[in-house]
């Protein structure tokens, strides 16, 4: 096993990686690297490694991530990440999800759940802290971090929405186990989700433009915006649906702007570090992404 040093109490050095599938497209490098070189620091190294579902567990006992001392972990590795773990954050064991591995002295994983934090983060970005009613497009493991930021910010009523209403239980489940309400808005009248206050889009890209044209059919007098929409999707932007809120006036938030909120939290866990700076992270995956475009 390797020695992964305290940063507090020795040199600031260790292996990092993002792993899932896929993972080419992932901005977690340049995030990482870009908090290192904020830092000062030159000894961490983070890279990514393509691990499909079912094999994070023998990629960290048996491949690569014997080495490492910390995981960022994307689909579909979140729930394996959690079940694997000797140690959990409380965000993780509401959830049953986690999209971060620390290694512990003794080898074994806590696993931590940093994607609540970095939508609460990006709503307070944009003057958005408590709300009373919030929404959420989509079915996925996102969609319960979503939910659960959402019931974090105070609210009392979720309003969910899916292409398949049946994989909605989970969410459902963990509203009413947290003493909130729900309601499933049907797929065809999906607009009247963003009667909240503030909503969360988790739809994946391939399906944002067929929700747009379904919004932009509704006659604007029934459009209700919310006060503030986040899109988990970052690229390309605007994402179909921002471009819509947007024209009509509503306050955007971006899937980036989540994704750096997160990785600080990560950066910070990995190394021990209270403080990461935010502003240098989102500006390299801002340049990262002008580079693919």
């Amino acid at each position: 096993m390797a020695e992964h040093s305290d940063p507090r109490t020795g040199p600031r050095s260790g292996r990092f990686a993002v792993v899932g599938s896929p993972i080419g497209h992932s901005l977690s490098p340049v995030l990482h690297r870009a908090a290192y070189r904020a830092l000062g620091l030159e000894g961490p190294t983070y890279v990514a490694h393509e691990v499909r579902a079912g094999e994070l567990a023998v990629f960290l006992a048996e491949g690569p991530g014997r080495e490492l001392g910390g995981v960022s972990v994307t689909m579909p590795g979140k729930p394996e990440a959690f079940a694997l773990a000797q140690e959990r954050d409380e965000v993780s064991e509401r959830l049953g999800i986690s999209n971060t591995l620390v290694r512990r002295p003794d080898g074994s994983w806590r696993a931590e759940n940093h994607d609540v934090h970095g939508i609460v983060a990006s709503f307070a970005d944009h003057g958005c802290t408590r709300i009373r009613r919030g929404g959420v497009l989509g079915s996925g493991a996102t969609s319960l971090s979503a939910a659960d930021a959402l019931l974090e910010m105070g609210a009392q009523e979720i309003l969910l929405s899916a292409r398949s209403p049946e994989k909605l239980d989970p969410i459902l489940s963990h509203v009413r186990a947290r003493g909130a309400r729900s309601r499933v808005v049907g797929w065809s009248t999906s607009h009247e989700v963003l009667e909240a206050d503030a909503v969360v889009s988790a739809i994946a890209a391939p399906g944002s433009p067929s929700l747009r044209a379904a919004w932009e059919a509704v006659p604007e007098a029934e459009l209700r915006i919310p006060e503030v929409f986040l899109d988990v999707l970052y690229d390309p932007w605007p994402s179909p649906l921002t471009g819509l809120v947007s024209a009509r006036g509503g306050e955007i938030a971006s899937g980036l702007e989540m994704l750096v909120h997160q990785a600080a939290r990560q950066v910070g866990s990995m190394l021990r570090l209270d403080e990461v700076p935010i502003a240098p992270m989102r500006e390299a995956a801002r340049e990262a992404l002008a580079r693919r475009r």
